[in-house]
């Protein structure tokens, strides 16, 4: 098997904060309320390495869905490994392990409180209510009561496709709702306590920064083992510019009709924008393809069944359909990871 990839949250993060500290790191642990499956205390673990007040930064985050936090950390443990140069002067590499540590432990997307991070970081004061266009239509297949199983997923499925065309459809299921709050997509009701310790955080540390690039990682949309680099930026536009020059042609907008992505509210990266209002600031989503889009949403739709109405053992399939268990895919990801923290490393050494 691929050696940065751990088996569970526990193991993922002794092995970050050895790594961290053996590559002359600083570490900062911010606790959350929420416990592991076994009673155990759970944290954001934070990498720290460069100038301690710097007025460039270079962001890498991993598991703000919690089940997907797997790929992420192993990228960043296999940077720690790779004895990279100090960063320049004036310059620092943050690595945020884990935004949402309850979901890597207990083997779900969202955290504790149901609530999916990436559609709750609402730029403040937000209004947590809604939700997309069409949603209503889905709302009954996307929660169904009960305990999961066989419900003739694949015919209801392919009759919502053929009734609304798989782009809008993906943009009503997955845009972000805030109506039902067992329900898939859920962004809670106001900034959840894991966001908010990151916020305050970076206030705190990075308050002189006029430059930020972020690599937030995750996996599920696209295709099988390759990666996309995702903007909630219009092309052609001067922000979306500035972002290629650093990446490549290999960006994608956040739009359904455009990329395997759609377009969502509150997303982890606005929290930056809230955070450091005078700071230029980039950030990209980059999306590892693991499973077509049905077989993903089933086994999303299985696990919320199974947690709020059975007994959780849909875990492992979650888990299988966002991490494979294949060393070709896992190896995908190590490399495509590797290369894009050394793209955002040559903007940080040019600025």
């Amino acid at each position: 098997m691929v050696p940065y990839f751990s088996p569970d949250y526990g193991h993922a993060r002794s092995r970050f904060r050895e790594a961290v500290s053996r590559a002359g790191g600083q570490l900062t642990v911010l606790p959350i309320a929420a416990k592991a499956p076994g009673g155990q205390d759970l944290s954001i673990d934070v990498g720290w390495f460069g100038a301690a007040n710097p007025t460039r930064a270079l962001v890498h985050v991993s598991g703000v869905h919690g089940v997907e936090g797997f790929a992420g950390a192993a990228i960043q443990l296999q940077w720690l490994d790779d004895a990279l140069p100090a960063p320049p002067e004036a310059c620092a590499v943050i690595l945020l392990h884990v935004v949402n540590p309850y979901g890597m432990a207990w083997l779900r997307r969202v955290n504790e409180h149901n609530v999916d991070l990436n559609r709750n970081c609402l730029p403040s004061p937000g209004r947590y209510t809604g939700a997309p266009e069409g949603y209503e239509a889905v709302r009954d297949f996307l929660n169904a009561p009960g305990r999961s199983g066989f419900d003739w997923f694949a015919i209801k499925a392919v009759r919502l496709i053929w009734r609304f065309g798989l782009p809008t459809l993906h943009q009503a299921i997955a845009g972000g709702q805030y109506v039902d709050p067992t329900g898939l997509f859920f962004g809670g009701t106001s900034l959840e306590e894991g966001p908010r310790r990151v916020r305050d955080w970076v206030r705190q540390r990075l308050g002189a920064v006029t430059h930020l690039i972020g690599i937030d990682v995750h996996t599920g949309l696209g295709r099988y083992g390759t990666d996309a680099l995702l903007v909630d930026e219009v092309p052609g536009t001067p922000a979306f510019e500035a972002v290629r020059t650093i990446f490549g042609k290999s960006l994608a907008q956040l739009d359904p009709h455009r990329s395997a992505a759609y377009r969502a509210t509150g997303l982890f990266g606005a929290l930056f924008h809230e955070a450091l209002p005078h700071a230029d600031v980039q950030f990209v989503v980059q999306e590892f393809g693991t499973y077509h889009a049905l077989r993903v949403l089933r086994a999303l739709r299985s696990e919320n069944r199974s947690f709020h109405h059975g007994d959780g053992a849909a875990k492992s399939t979650l888990l299988k359909v966002f991490v494979p268990r294949d060393d070709r895919w896992r190896r995908a990801v190590l490399g495509r990871g590797r290369a894009t923290i050394g793209e955002a490393w040559q903007w940080l050494n040019s600025r």
